[in-house]
Protein backbone atom coordinates (compact mmCIF):
# COMPACT_ATOMS: atom_id res chain seq x y z
CA UNK A 1 0.00 0.00 0.00
CA UNK A 2 1.51 3.45 -1.24
CA UNK A 3 2.38 6.32 1.60
CA UNK A 4 -0.87 7.85 -0.78
CA UNK A 5 -3.22 6.03 -0.76
CA UNK A 6 -2.82 5.04 2.90
CA UNK A 7 -2.89 8.58 3.74
CA UNK A 8 -6.06 9.37 1.63
CA UNK A 9 -7.41 6.49 2.90
CA UNK A 10 -6.95 7.59 6.54
CA UNK A 11 -8.44 11.03 5.65
CA UNK A 12 -11.90 9.83 4.12
CA UNK A 13 -11.95 7.30 7.21
CA UNK A 14 -11.83 10.37 9.25
CA UNK A 15 -14.10 12.40 7.57
CA UNK A 16 -17.02 9.67 7.83
CA UNK A 17 -17.29 10.04 11.59
CA UNK A 18 -19.63 12.67 12.28
CA UNK A 19 -23.30 11.60 11.98
CA UNK A 20 -24.06 11.91 9.19
CA UNK A 21 -26.87 14.59 9.47
CA UNK A 22 -24.14 17.05 10.59
CA UNK A 23 -22.13 15.83 7.47
CA UNK A 24 -25.07 16.84 5.14
CA UNK A 25 -25.83 19.79 6.94
CA UNK A 26 -22.22 20.71 6.33
CA UNK A 27 -22.40 19.35 2.79
CA UNK A 28 -25.22 21.97 2.17
CA UNK A 29 -23.50 24.70 3.66
CA UNK A 30 -20.30 24.14 1.70
CA UNK A 31 -22.38 23.82 -1.73
CA UNK A 32 -24.46 27.15 -1.11
CA UNK A 33 -20.82 28.80 -0.64
CA UNK A 34 -19.18 27.16 -3.38
CA UNK A 35 -22.09 28.65 -5.78
CA UNK A 36 -21.18 31.96 -4.72
CA UNK A 37 -17.41 31.97 -4.82
CA UNK A 38 -17.05 28.83 -8.03
CA UNK A 39 -17.76 31.98 -10.62
CA UNK A 40 -16.99 29.62 -13.61
CA UNK A 41 -18.96 26.23 -12.22
CA UNK A 42 -21.83 28.67 -10.98
CA UNK A 43 -22.23 30.41 -14.44
CA UNK A 44 -21.94 26.60 -15.99
CA UNK A 45 -24.97 25.47 -13.92
CA UNK A 46 -26.77 28.82 -14.45
CA UNK A 47 -26.05 28.55 -18.42
CA UNK A 48 -27.53 24.97 -18.56
CA UNK A 49 -30.32 25.16 -16.76
CA UNK A 50 -32.00 28.25 -18.56
CA UNK A 51 -31.11 26.80 -22.12
CA UNK A 52 -32.49 23.15 -20.68
CA UNK A 53 -35.42 24.93 -19.30
CA UNK A 54 -36.53 27.83 -21.01
CA UNK A 55 -39.99 27.75 -19.70
CA UNK A 56 -38.87 28.49 -15.98
CA UNK A 57 -38.27 32.13 -15.18
CA UNK A 58 -34.65 33.07 -13.34
CA UNK A 59 -35.75 32.88 -10.07
CA UNK A 60 -36.59 28.80 -10.61
CA UNK A 61 -32.80 28.95 -12.37
CA UNK A 62 -31.24 30.45 -9.80
CA UNK A 63 -33.09 27.98 -6.73
CA UNK A 64 -32.54 25.18 -8.91
CA UNK A 65 -28.93 26.41 -8.84
CA UNK A 66 -28.42 26.60 -5.41
CA UNK A 67 -30.54 23.25 -4.88
CA UNK A 68 -28.44 21.38 -7.00
CA UNK A 69 -25.08 23.31 -5.45
CA UNK A 70 -26.26 22.24 -1.88
CA UNK A 71 -27.32 18.19 -3.19
CA UNK A 72 -23.59 17.86 -4.52
CA UNK A 73 -21.82 19.12 -1.24
CA UNK A 74 -23.80 16.38 0.25
CA UNK A 75 -22.27 14.11 -2.04
CA UNK A 76 -19.33 15.10 -1.06
CA UNK A 77 -19.54 14.43 2.06
CA UNK A 78 -21.65 11.21 1.81
CA UNK A 79 -18.56 9.39 0.02
CA UNK A 80 -16.33 9.08 2.78
CA UNK A 81 -18.45 6.97 4.70
CA UNK A 82 -18.64 4.59 1.79
CA UNK A 83 -14.96 3.61 2.82
CA UNK A 84 -15.78 2.48 6.35
CA UNK A 85 -19.23 1.57 5.73
CA UNK A 86 -20.08 -2.01 5.19
CA UNK A 87 -22.13 -2.82 1.88
CA UNK A 88 -25.32 -3.77 4.39
CA UNK A 89 -25.09 -0.44 6.28
CA UNK A 90 -25.22 1.50 3.15
CA UNK A 91 -27.98 -1.12 1.54
CA UNK A 92 -30.01 -0.29 5.46
CA UNK A 93 -30.34 3.58 4.00
CA UNK A 94 -31.29 2.25 0.80
CA UNK A 95 -34.41 1.51 -0.67
CA UNK A 96 -34.56 -0.61 -4.27
CA UNK A 97 -37.91 -0.18 -6.57
CA UNK A 98 -38.81 -2.14 -10.09
CA UNK A 99 -36.96 -4.95 -9.09
CA UNK A 100 -39.25 -6.91 -11.37
CA UNK A 101 -37.92 -5.03 -14.21
CA UNK A 102 -34.52 -6.35 -13.53
CA UNK A 103 -35.78 -10.12 -12.86
CA UNK A 104 -37.76 -10.05 -16.06
CA UNK A 105 -34.76 -8.84 -18.11
CA UNK A 106 -32.29 -11.43 -16.73
CA UNK A 107 -35.07 -14.32 -16.88
CA UNK A 108 -33.86 -13.86 -20.89
CA UNK A 109 -30.75 -14.78 -20.51
CA UNK A 110 -28.77 -12.53 -22.43
CA UNK A 111 -27.19 -10.39 -19.62
CA UNK A 112 -28.87 -6.88 -18.86
CA UNK A 113 -27.09 -3.39 -19.83
CA UNK A 114 -28.14 -0.63 -16.85
CA UNK A 115 -28.65 2.64 -18.40
CA UNK A 116 -27.81 5.33 -15.64
CA UNK A 117 -26.00 9.13 -15.33
CA UNK A 118 -24.33 11.56 -12.77
CA UNK A 119 -28.16 11.97 -10.56
CA UNK A 120 -28.27 11.34 -6.98
CA UNK A 121 -25.31 9.39 -5.05
CA UNK A 122 -24.69 7.44 -7.72
CA UNK A 123 -21.58 6.06 -6.10
CA UNK A 124 -24.00 5.34 -3.01
CA UNK A 125 -26.49 3.50 -5.02
CA UNK A 126 -23.99 1.75 -6.88
CA UNK A 127 -22.36 0.08 -3.60
CA UNK A 128 -25.64 -0.55 -1.87
CA UNK A 129 -27.13 -2.13 -5.45
CA UNK A 130 -24.07 -4.67 -5.43
CA UNK A 131 -25.77 -6.70 -3.01
CA UNK A 132 -28.79 -6.55 -4.70
CA UNK A 133 -28.09 -7.62 -8.02
CA UNK A 134 -25.03 -10.24 -6.97
CA UNK A 135 -22.83 -8.42 -8.53
CA UNK A 136 -22.21 -5.60 -11.83
CA UNK A 137 -19.73 -4.62 -14.27
CA UNK A 138 -19.31 -1.11 -13.91
CA UNK A 139 -18.00 1.14 -16.61
CA UNK A 140 -16.02 4.04 -15.64
CA UNK A 141 -13.15 5.93 -16.76
CA UNK A 142 -10.32 5.85 -14.63
CA UNK A 143 -8.81 8.48 -12.50
CA UNK A 144 -5.87 10.28 -13.16
CA UNK A 145 -4.22 9.85 -10.04
CA UNK A 146 -3.51 6.49 -9.20
CA UNK A 147 -4.25 6.73 -5.24
CA UNK A 148 -7.41 7.83 -5.95
CA UNK A 149 -8.63 5.56 -8.52
CA UNK A 150 -7.79 2.33 -6.31
CA UNK A 151 -9.69 4.21 -3.28
CA UNK A 152 -12.83 4.57 -5.64
CA UNK A 153 -12.56 1.16 -6.96
CA UNK A 154 -11.85 -0.20 -3.65
CA UNK A 155 -15.69 1.04 -2.14
CA UNK A 156 -17.02 0.27 -5.88
CA UNK A 157 -16.07 -3.20 -5.52
CA UNK A 158 -16.73 -4.02 -1.77
CA UNK A 159 -20.13 -5.78 -2.32
CA UNK A 160 -19.32 -7.72 -5.36
CA UNK A 161 -19.27 -5.28 -8.67
CA UNK A 162 -16.29 -5.06 -10.86
CA UNK A 163 -14.61 -2.61 -12.75
CA UNK A 164 -14.21 -1.79 -16.74
CA UNK A 165 -12.52 0.96 -18.27
CA UNK A 166 -14.17 3.02 -20.38
CA UNK A 167 -12.34 2.36 -23.40
CA UNK A 168 -10.94 -0.82 -24.47
CA UNK A 169 -13.50 -3.11 -22.79
CA UNK A 170 -15.37 -4.31 -25.72
CA UNK A 171 -14.77 -8.07 -25.27
CA UNK A 172 -14.78 -7.50 -21.64
CA UNK A 173 -18.38 -6.62 -21.64
CA UNK A 174 -19.39 -8.73 -24.25
CA UNK A 175 -18.16 -11.74 -22.33
CA UNK A 176 -20.32 -10.80 -19.31
CA UNK A 177 -23.34 -10.27 -20.96
CA UNK A 178 -22.95 -13.91 -22.58
CA UNK A 179 -22.53 -15.16 -18.69
CA UNK A 180 -26.22 -13.08 -18.36
CA UNK A 181 -24.33 -10.68 -16.53
CA UNK A 182 -25.15 -6.93 -15.47
CA UNK A 183 -23.13 -4.22 -17.22
CA UNK A 184 -23.61 -0.44 -15.85
CA UNK A 185 -22.67 2.58 -18.02
CA UNK A 186 -23.41 6.23 -17.98
CA UNK A 187 -24.27 7.85 -20.53
CA UNK A 188 -24.59 11.61 -19.31
CA UNK A 189 -21.39 13.04 -20.26
CA UNK A 190 -20.42 14.89 -22.99
CA UNK A 191 -18.08 12.95 -25.76
CA UNK A 192 -15.83 14.05 -28.79
CA UNK A 193 -17.56 13.72 -31.85
CA UNK A 194 -15.58 10.41 -32.79
CA UNK A 195 -17.04 8.39 -30.42
CA UNK A 196 -20.43 9.65 -30.34
CA UNK A 197 -23.77 10.32 -31.76
CA UNK A 198 -26.08 13.89 -32.50
CA UNK A 199 -29.13 13.51 -30.30
CA UNK A 200 -31.29 15.72 -28.67
CA UNK A 201 -31.03 16.47 -25.38
CA UNK A 202 -33.01 19.11 -23.35
CA UNK A 203 -33.63 20.50 -26.82
CA UNK A 204 -30.53 21.26 -27.77
CA UNK A 205 -27.68 19.01 -29.86
CA UNK A 206 -25.65 16.73 -27.52
CA UNK A 207 -23.06 14.61 -28.42
CA UNK A 208 -23.99 11.44 -27.01
CA UNK A 209 -21.60 7.37 -26.62
CA UNK A 210 -23.31 5.03 -29.14
CA UNK A 211 -21.20 2.78 -27.60
CA UNK A 212 -24.32 1.65 -25.56
CA UNK A 213 -26.42 1.10 -28.47
CA UNK A 214 -23.95 -0.51 -30.30
CA UNK A 215 -23.50 -3.25 -27.47
CA UNK A 216 -27.29 -3.19 -27.12
CA UNK A 217 -27.40 -4.23 -30.91
CA UNK A 218 -24.58 -6.87 -30.50
CA UNK A 219 -25.38 -9.05 -27.61
CA UNK A 220 -29.42 -7.96 -27.72
CA UNK A 221 -28.79 -7.73 -24.44
CA UNK A 222 -32.26 -5.84 -22.38
CA UNK A 223 -31.50 -2.34 -21.75
CA UNK A 224 -33.17 -0.89 -18.37
CA UNK A 225 -32.77 2.54 -16.90
CA UNK A 226 -31.47 2.60 -13.34
CA UNK A 227 -31.18 5.89 -11.09
CA UNK A 228 -31.42 6.84 -7.79
CA UNK A 229 -33.01 10.12 -5.78
CA UNK A 230 -32.18 11.02 -2.37
CA UNK A 231 -35.24 11.10 -0.51
CA UNK A 232 -36.99 13.88 1.99
CA UNK A 233 -36.62 10.95 4.98
CA UNK A 234 -32.70 11.09 4.59
CA UNK A 235 -33.03 7.61 2.54
CA UNK A 236 -32.19 6.99 -0.70
CA UNK A 237 -34.39 5.99 -3.45
CA UNK A 238 -33.07 3.07 -6.46
CA UNK A 239 -35.18 2.64 -9.36
CA UNK A 240 -34.74 -0.49 -12.32
CA UNK A 241 -37.23 1.23 -15.21
CA UNK A 242 -38.51 -0.99 -17.35
CA UNK A 243 -37.10 -2.31 -20.72
CA UNK A 244 -36.34 0.48 -23.34
CA UNK A 245 -37.12 -1.59 -26.71
CA UNK A 246 -34.16 -2.03 -29.28
CA UNK A 247 -34.73 -0.61 -32.13
CA UNK A 248 -33.89 -2.58 -34.94
CA UNK A 249 -34.47 -2.11 -39.12
CA UNK A 250 -31.39 -3.46 -40.31
CA UNK A 251 -29.97 -0.23 -40.87
CA UNK A 252 -27.00 -0.24 -38.54
CA UNK A 253 -26.04 3.73 -38.65
CA UNK A 254 -29.54 4.37 -38.21
CA UNK A 255 -30.61 2.21 -35.83
CA UNK A 256 -27.33 3.49 -33.76
CA UNK A 257 -28.83 7.22 -33.95
CA UNK A 258 -32.60 5.89 -33.04
CA UNK A 259 -31.60 3.93 -30.10
CA UNK A 260 -29.19 6.50 -28.38
CA UNK A 261 -31.83 9.37 -28.49
CA UNK A 262 -33.99 6.61 -26.61
CA UNK A 263 -31.63 6.30 -24.38
CA UNK A 264 -30.94 9.93 -24.10
CA UNK A 265 -34.73 10.75 -24.19
CA UNK A 266 -35.30 8.27 -20.94
CA UNK A 267 -32.17 10.05 -18.95
CA UNK A 268 -33.56 13.68 -19.72
CA UNK A 269 -37.30 12.09 -18.65
CA UNK A 270 -35.55 10.88 -15.12
CA UNK A 271 -33.50 14.24 -14.84
CA UNK A 272 -36.80 16.50 -15.22
CA UNK A 273 -38.05 14.98 -12.44
CA UNK A 274 -35.57 16.17 -9.97
CA UNK A 275 -33.62 18.61 -11.78
CA UNK A 276 -31.63 19.43 -8.79
CA UNK A 277 -30.03 15.91 -8.30
CA UNK A 278 -28.47 16.12 -11.48
CA UNK A 279 -24.67 16.85 -12.36
CA UNK A 280 -25.57 20.56 -14.13
CA UNK A 281 -21.75 21.99 -13.77
CA UNK A 282 -20.51 19.02 -16.15
CA UNK A 283 -20.47 20.25 -19.95
CA UNK A 284 -22.74 18.17 -21.38
CA UNK A 285 -22.60 20.37 -24.54
CA UNK A 286 -19.77 21.29 -25.48
CA UNK A 287 -18.69 19.29 -28.32
CA UNK A 288 -20.22 21.53 -30.64
CA UNK A 289 -21.84 19.89 -34.36
CA UNK A 290 -19.84 22.06 -36.36
CA UNK A 291 -16.07 22.77 -36.64
CA UNK A 292 -14.92 26.58 -37.95
CA UNK A 293 -11.84 26.37 -40.74
CA UNK A 294 -8.92 27.27 -39.66
CA UNK A 295 -8.63 30.48 -41.26
CA UNK A 296 -12.21 31.51 -39.81
CA UNK A 297 -11.34 30.96 -36.30
CA UNK A 298 -8.22 33.05 -36.85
Amino acid sequence: MSASYAALRAAMWLASLPPLGAARALGRYLGRLGLRLDSRHREIVLSNLAASFPEKDQGWVERTAAACFAHLGQVALEIPRLVRLSPREVLARTRHHGLEHLEAAQAKGRGVLLLTGHIGNWEWASLASGLVVKGACLVARPLDWPPAEKLVNYWRTKSGNTVAPKSRSARQLVRELKRNGIVATLLDQNVDWYDGEWVDFFGRPACSNKGLALLAMHAKAPVLTYHNFRAVDGLFDVFFGPEIPLVETGDKTRDVWDNTQNYTNALERIIRQKPEQWFWMHQRWKTKPFHAWPRESS
